[in-house]
């Protein structure tokens, strides 16, 4: 395996063990671990910490029970890693309301386990399920609370916190379809003037050596896009008929759990 610059390989030793004990002690099986926040986003801190999300899948009995069961495992946070997890029913009803970083988690390339078939079912299931305004409404509103227009200094975490959903967002309006995770295939996919290129690889190369903390001076092209991109708010989804992805979400629930019987 080709040694990824954003995880640390000590860290990656520690996730596996880590994993093991989550599937012993609640009974269940992971079917998808992986990296969501910035080291999957592709543009860490020297001290980001690591948010490695998971999705797993309980024994049939379980959701034959009476007794109604938690649907997240959560780990205490202990300064590097945060760990925590969503059950199979839980993503698969988020994948149904097309819930965005459900897709993320299935598209992050950062992966500590992963059942391919299962994650092939459920990623396929995501994008047929995709309501573009749902998520052109997550990505507006990620966008708009890390940044605000200004003079002063911002720090420099959130221009990326920012820009990666301002890429989001200009992806769906301009292709029509769901973006993907991390910021170089975002980057790669979208037409932009080469001033905002050669300015965001600066800030990439300073945030690899910065601390989340660190502040940075307002970058024009930055600013002009960001500006442009999101002076159009996008509108807060309207309803829609979510009745083909909740049944074809309860068809892959099913599907799963007669195959974890088996």
């Amino acid at each position: 395996m080709t040694q990824d610059p954003m995880i640390d390989e000590a860290v990656r030793r520690r996730i596996g063990p880590i994993l093991n004990d989550i599937e012993r002690r609640d009974g269940v099986r992971i079917l998808l671990a992986v990296e969501s926040g910035s080291r999957a986003w592709r543009f860490a801190s020297r001290d980001s910490d690591y948010d490695v999300r998971f999705i797993y899948v309980r024994p049939l009995e379980d959701y034959l029970s009476v007794e109604t069961r938690r649907d997240v495992i959560e780990l205490p946070i202990d300064g590097t890693l945060d760990v925590n997890g969503w059950d199979l029913r839980k993503a698969l009803g988020l994948v149904a309301k097309s819930n965005a970083v459900v897709t993320e988690w299935l598209t992050s390339p950062v992966t500590y386990r992963r059942d391919a078939e299962t994650v092939a079912r459920l990623l396929g299931l995501a994008r047929t399920c995709a309501h573009l305004p749902a998520l052109a409404y997550h990505y507006d509103r990620s966008a708009r609370r890390a940044w605000e227009p200004g003079d002063g200094p911002i720090r420099l975490k959130s221009y990326f916190y920012a820009l990666r959903p301002t890429l989001a967002l200009d992806w769906i309006r301009r292709r029509a379809e769901p973006p993907p995770m991390d910021l170089p295939s975002l980057m790669a996919g979208t037409p932009l003037p080469d001033d905002l290129r050669d300015a965001v690889a600066i800030l990439l190369r300073r945030k690899q050596v910065a601390t989340e903390a660190d502040m940075a001076e307002r970058v024009p092209a930055l600013e002009a896009y960001l500006a442009d991109t999101l002076s159009e708010m996008a509108p807060r989804p309207g309803a829609w008929d979510r009745g083909p992805a909740i049944g074809a979400a309860n068809e892959a629930f099913r599907a799963l759990l007669r195959t974890e019987r088996s």
